[in-house]
């Protein structure tokens, strides 16, 4: 994000060099890149290139900047004063409309306040506010929309404007879509919504997808009048679930994705107001209207004096803590011997928990101010590198008990039918005491299913079941007996709907399980491929040192009809062999930071999750540290022969910090391949 130190002046009275200020900023949690010189009209200016965290959505603004700057500088001694745009001359000139809104979607849209101004004069805009967002590399478009944009990167909150004398009734509805509809936006692209999205809307037809994309018709142009402006807080999980779906990039998007100021709409309303009075000479022609039907109040937390030391490794004086707290904002409700009590204000959504606010702390203090031991005290040898079958079984089923799992034990003679199903030459009993189990079990499968088939008769939907034991066989006129770990999961759907995905959230849950119980016991190197199993669906093998050690998938439907189950079974024996040839190899962490991108883009159907998997693994190696599956998507918005992955692509190095040009650059090498290899589109790349 682009700021601007003549721009962040006007906030804060500072009298300190932009590289000392890039520095402080750096310090505090706000990256610098770089500081780039620019003469804009006849002024220098310095604009910082920031890195700001997704979860600092209160510091993505020249306000909310200067608001952090403020409190270090203020911690730290020096003379300073912030202030926050003036807006107390703000008085409306003629009550002109009569004019509605109403919040349908009350979960989507916790906040919505307009503002009608008349007489208005599409013109360009002067040279201030031309010059102010050139700074930031932002194009002028004219007077109202730059005004606009002016307020967003001030404030960080987005502005909505509708041309007034084309809405239809007079009122504002923010509703779902009830029935697919056509939308043609802004940005020259058409789109269809369905039941999943909400708009803002008039009586007759749609305004806006969530405040983060105008109808084409509305956008003010030469011709418009009178406007309307609006200012909402948005459910961000929403925003971001639209965004995603109908790829609408836009500076609004951006923001409601992560978080705004459900408190700033109105403070915001009236500073766009007086800005457009005073560049155009409009009237404010209505009264302010403001639907927050339920205010998000102030986090509470409760802060222990101890817990801050035992964090951070260092006292901090109770007067320095409460001063950071007050800088910062945050309001204390109370103060107890041993801890404080205090109000976080919304629009730090970062804050929620006590271990957040000791960072808050630290981040004001100073990290540089608390010295670091150079000896680490550790713990030589974790449990899974004992030796011993019954140290790693331990491991093993502590892993398993601690994730929900329960520990099932089924008898080894079953029906001589079951068995034939396997390629496995089965063992008869010669005299068994029941006719109906008359075969030794060469699968643990069918055990496992006479056990969900009980539970769920009894109630209980929500099966988390292992067992370990043998099964017995014969080859070669030699009677053979394995052990092998199975693993069952399975969870009633309460929205039950025909299942459109290859393979549900539960197959993921599953695999995730088996591969906590690998790095529980160090085994880090494994591949996958597809395999075909007579009772599973979109089964697999993992493999270790291309031998097959795992095979999962999901249960064919006529074995069980109830509900979705998921089934795995490891070679037991073959597992406890490699953790015992496990040598302990120490690496050293990684200096550098983690960088994380999402990457969604369209395949066939046909084309699993595994196989794009090891194509990257195999392709780009280096660089790549973990590669996950964020979600899968079939539906009415896309082709049928098609499906959309969304995965999370985890970048580390040992030897520097990585750039976004050397991550761009592995991107683009993924972007070819997947499309060159699998046919992939590409829908989006994200941070």
């Amino acid at each position: 994000m682009r700021i601007s130190y003549n721009w962040l002046r006007k906030y804060i009275s500072i009298d300190i060099n932009a590289k000392k200020i890039s520095d402080i900023l750096t310090e505090i949690g706000l990256s610098v890149k770089n500081v780039i010189k620019k003469k804009i009209g006849e002024t220098e200016d310095s604009i910082f290139d920031v890195e700001i965290t997704p979860n600092r959505s209160d510091a993505m603004s020249h306000y909310g900047i200067a608001r952090d700057l403020y409190a270090v500088l203020t911690f730290r001694g020096y003379k300073t004063h912030l202030s926050k745009p003036i807006i107390s001359n703000y008085q409306k000139d003629i009550n002109k409309y009569s004019f509605q809104i109403s919040i349908e979607e009350k979960n989507k849209c916790r906040r919505f306040s307009g503002l009608i101004l008349s007489k208005i004069e599409i013109n360009s805009s002067p040279n201030w506010l031309n010059n102010q967002l050139k700074s930031i590399g932002i194009k002028s478009i004219n007077n109202i929309i730059d005004i606009t944009n002016f307020v967003m990167n001030e404030l960080g909150q987005p502005i909505q404007v509708f041309d007034m004398d084309q809405i239809e009734g007079k009122s504002l509805i923010i509703k779902n879509v009830k029935n697919k509809i056509s939308f043609n936006s802004e940005d020259n692209r058409k789109r269809i919504l369905n039941e999943k999205d909400f708009i803002i809307s008039d009586k007759i037809k749609p305004l806006s997808i969530a405040g983060i994309i105008n109808e084409t018709n509305l956008n003010v142009n030469i011709k418009t009048k009178n406007i309307f402006l609006g200012c909402a807080y948005f459910n961000p999980v929403d925003i971001r679930s639209i965004g995603i779906r109908h790829m609408i990039k836009t500076d609004a998007r951006f923001r409601f994705e992560r978080g705004v100021d459900p408190n700033l709409t109105v403070y915001a309303l009236q500073r766009t107001a007086l800005l457009i009075k005073e560049v155009t000479k409009c009237n404010i022609s209505s009264d302010i209207m403001d639907i927050y039907p339920n205010p998000i109040d102030p986090s509470t937390i409760k802060l222990h004096y101890q817990k801050i030391h035992d964090l951070i490794g260092k006292k901090i004086s109770e007067k320095n803590i409460k001063k950071i707290l007050l800088l910062l904002e945050i309001v204390i409700l109370d103060e107890k011997k041993k801890y404080l009590l205090v109000l976080v204000p919304p629009y730090r959504i970062d804050v929620q928990r006590e271990v957040d606010l000791i960072e808050e702390i630290l981040r004001i203090y100073g990290l540089t101010k608390i010295k670091i031991s150079k000896k680490i005290q550790i713990s030589p040898l974790p449990n899974f590198f004992y030796k011993t079958k019954e140290k790693i079984q331990k491991t093993i089923f502590n892993q398993l008990v601690n994730s929900g799992f329960q520990e099932i034990i089924n008898p080894p003679i079953i029906n001589k039918n079951k068995n034939s199903f396997f390629k496995r030459e089965e063992i008869r009993i010669l005299n068994p005491v029941n006719k109906s189990y008359n075969s030794m079990r060469s699968s643990l499968l069918f055990g496992m299913i006479d056990s969900i088939k009980h539970n769920y008769n009894r109630g209980n939907q929500k099966i988390k079941f292992f067992e370990l034991g043998k099964i017995y066989y014969k080859s070669n006129n030699q009677f053979l007996e394995k052990t092998y770990l199975s693993i069952a999961l399975s969870e009633k759907d309460k929205n039950k709907k025909k299942i459109i995905e290859p393979k549900s959230s539960l197959f993921f849950d599953l695999k995730g399980i088996i591969e906590q119980i690998f790095h529980r016991i160090g085994i880090f190197h494994y591949t996958q491929i597809s395999s075909t199993h007579p009772f599973l669906r979109e089964s697999i093998f993992i493999k270790y040192k291309n031998k097959n050690l795992v095979e999962l998938g999901k249960l064919k439907e006529d074995l069980f009809k109830k509900q979705e189950v998921f089934y795995a079974e490891i070679d037991w024996e073959y597992l406890i062999s490699i953790t015992q040839k496990k040598k302990v190899i120490f690496i050293p962490f990684s200096k550098y930071p983690t960088s994380k991108r999402d990457l969604s883009f369209l395949v066939d159907k046909t084309i699993s999750f595994e196989k794009i998997y090891q194509l990257i693994k195999e392709k780009e190696k280096k660089l790549i540290k973990k590669i996950k599956i964020y979600d899968i998507y079939e539906g009415k918005d896309l082709p049928k022969e098609k499906k959309s992955y969304t995965i999370s692509l985890f970048f580390e190095s040992q030897k520097e910090t990585l750039t976004d040009l050397m991550i761009e650059e592995v991107m683009k090498k993924i972007d070819k391949f997947l499309k060159k290899e699998l046919g992939a589109k590409i829908r989006e790349i994200s941070q």
